[in-house]
């Protein structure tokens, strides 16, 4: 069973031939957590500066707003879960239990971590979507309280991109809604425009303006959700105006920003 709303995503996928299927591989960003549980292959992911050599059985961790993608070796195939998911599935207080620094898991073959995959994977094939999203939700639960009890058994083995793209990076973070253009990053940095450019669509496959812009959009649509107007969105994200702001939000997501609704959060 494959699970694919706004809210949830579950799937167990095999590429025997990944560069057949391309579009399943775009880089991007989102409002969701994600997990992507590697079972075969030689894939490198890169999540915004870092990028991880895959081995059997890693969990990565990816959190909201963090641009990421997968490289995958030419002629290797790929085998993996994925789940994602927002903080109302499982809850705030559980999710912010798991320190910000951890991307990757290192999980022994024939533990928990696999253990809860694999019978996630039995009951997708048993059970109606409705039961196998209330099990899922016990099922990820259990996998996080095992993430925060194994703190000490993590191995977070990472190597960093350019340091000019992880401060170009850090830079963004620190300043995504009053960046007044891709040239005040490159000043603070003492590269060129050019330059920047360059390693950004080298690195992370896009423009440093795209990277910025696909960023706020996501901030903007979790204000619109937590109940904010979009008349106030678009400046504290900002945008200089609302026609530029409705224009880029329809084209990123399909719809209005005033068709979001609001969404309860779990404590």
């Amino acid at each position: 069973m494959d699970i694919s709303d706004e809210n949830l995503v579950y799937n167990h996928k095999y590429y025997k031939n990944p560069s057949a299927s391309p579009e399943a591989f775009l880089k991007h960003s989102h409002n969701t957590y994600e997990l992507i549980f590697f079972e075969k292959g030689k894939v490198t992911y890169f999540i915004e500066g870092k990028k991880y050599e895959l081995k059997k059985n890693d969990l990565v961790v990816i959190r909201p707003m963090k641009f990421h993608y997968v490289d995958i070796k030419p002629g290797a195939e790929y085998s993996r879960y994925n789940i994602a998911f927002d903080e109302n599935f499982v809850g705030k207080k559980l999710l912010g239990s798991i320190p910000e620094e951890i991307e990757l898991v290192h999980c022994p073959e024939n533990g928990s971590v696999a253990d809860l995959f694999a019978k996630a994977d039995y009951f997708a094939s048993h059970l109606d979507e409705e039961s196998f999203k209330e099990l899922l939700k016990s099922l990820l639960t259990e996998l996080f309280y095992y993430l925060k009890i194994s703190e000490n058994e993590f191995y977070i083995d990472s190597s960093n991109l350019s340091p000019i793209l992880s401060n170009a990076i850090d830079y963004i973070n620190g300043n995504l809604f009053t960046l007044r253009g891709v040239k005040e990053i490159a000043d603070n940095l003492y590269v060129s425009e050019q330059y920047l450019y360059r390693i950004f669509q080298n690195q992370i496959k896009t423009s440093p303006k795209k990277y910025i812009n696909t960023k706020r959009l996501l901030y903007a649509q979790s204000m619109l959700r937590q109940g904010n107007r979009p008349s106030e969105v678009f400046e504290k994200c900002g945008f200089d105006s609302y026609p530029g702001f409705y224009k880029q939000y329809v084209a990123t997501f399909g719809y209005p920003p005033s068709k979001e609704q609001p969404v309860e959060t779990l404590r």
